[in-house]
């Protein structure tokens, strides 16, 4: 019962902090629509940027256990098209946040600064 309440509180957490994210978004990245987002299939999770008006697709990882930098600083969403294994996402303030398997989430959140990493983990929830 502990350890499930536990559970339910990191999910709350983790979901409070996305949705204040996606309040505190401006900008063209505030009107992308999460249905133009281009094909991202099992194990991958893809990570997205705003052109025009619309999310593209600037990568995809599927490999877990370690964390990836990305080359890039204009990544704003993600999807997490994985069945298994969670999504961690670092930002250059230091911060991170999670997307867990089959859940999608604006990464924009201009505290955090930009993201700079993933990591994927085999757990089923965010922050276990």
């Amino acid at each position: 019962m502990r350890h499930r309440l536990a559970q339910r509180f990191a999910v709350l957490c983790a979901s409070a902090t996305l949705l204040i994210g996606a309040g505190l978004v401006a900008g063209p990245a505030a009107q992308a629509s999460s249905s133009s987002l281009s094909p991202c299939w099992h194990p991958y999770v893809c990570v997205y940027s705003v052109y025009s008006g619309h999310l593209v697709m600037v990568g995809s990882y599927k490999d877990a256990g370690y964390w990836q930098s990305f080359r890039r600083h204009d990544v704003t969403y993600a999807y997490n098209a994985r069945r298994s294994g969670v999504a961690y996402f670092h930002y250059s303030r230091g911060y991170t946040s999670c997307v867990e398997p089959g859940r999608r989430a604006n990464l924009s959140i201009p505290s955090y600064g930009y993201v700079n990493g993933i990591r994927i983990a085999d757990h089923w929830r965010c922050y276990p």
